[in-house]
């Protein structure tokens, strides 16, 4: 059975949020679901995925991964339609110019400042909880399918967008954030300049990020600096 964009116009409606979220969330190699039987029951009566083994797991089709493609590409416009949120996994910068997150690194340089900047950080942050509720029964209190895996541009934009400053240098004139990748699956490691302020700010950064679905643990190095690994809420 095919199902056709009459039915899921933009290869996303027709279905609901919890079969949506069931197709983003199944396994990217494999394509296997891990929802509630009764999304997977629905699924596989809509042609989008097929029972398969004894154990009685369901995987998506071909159709289902055409149609879960199809709703990656909704997101990414629905996050912004100029060019998307910059979604490399690592720095933040998008191919073709889009958004970048600011990470603190300053690897990538975001474009603009100043009121303009703001501006871009706020629709980019509007979009993002556009793209949690769309594929999360309307919650936006936890991080979509694509903010777990690229948590460091995640992070980096709600922490910005909340108005928490990114570093730019160690100087306690220009306090802030720096996020970057950490050893460990769908884990940013947060620090704080200057290291002077960490042990005060990084609690701070830890509480900004609860409410949005990101918990934190606090860690220190060998030589004693703070730092925090932050994950999504499981």
């Amino acid at each position: 059975m095919s199902v056709g964009t009459d039915r899921v116009p933009g290869m996303g409606k027709g279905l609901s949020p919890a079969q949506r979220r069931a197709l983003t969330e199944s396994d990217r190699a494999t394509g296997r679901l891990s929802a509630r039987p009764q999304v997977c029951a629905a699924l596989t009566t809509a042609g989008l995925a097929t029972p398969y083994g004894r154990s009685g797991h369901h995987y998506l089709t071909a159709e289902g991964l055409r149609v879960r493609a199809a709703l990656a590409a909704e997101a990414q416009s629905v996050a912004h339609p100029g060019g998307g949120f910059g979604v490399d996994g690592g720095t933040g910068a998008a191919p073709g110019g889009g958004f970048v997150a600011d990470d603190g690194t300053r690897e990538v340089a975001p474009s603009g400042g100043g009121p303009g900047r703001s501006a871009e950080v706020a629709a980019a942050w509007e979009g993002l909880l556009r793209i949690r509720a769309l594929l999360m029964d309307g919650a936006t209190d936890l991080p979509a399918p694509w903010e777990r895996e690229r948590c460091v541009h995640a992070i980096a934009l709600a922490l910005e967008a909340n108005g928490c400053p990114p570093a730019h240098g160690d100087s306690p004139a220009s306090p802030g954030y720096t996020v970057t990748p950490s050893p460990y699956p769908d884990t940013a490691r947060i620090t704080w300049s200057p290291e002077s302020a960490a042990a005060r700010a990084l609690p701070r950064v830890a509480r900004l990020l609860a409410p949005y679905g990101w918990q934190s643990t606090h860690h220190r190095t060998r030589a004693s600096f703070p730092y925090l690994l932050t994950t999504p809420h499981r």
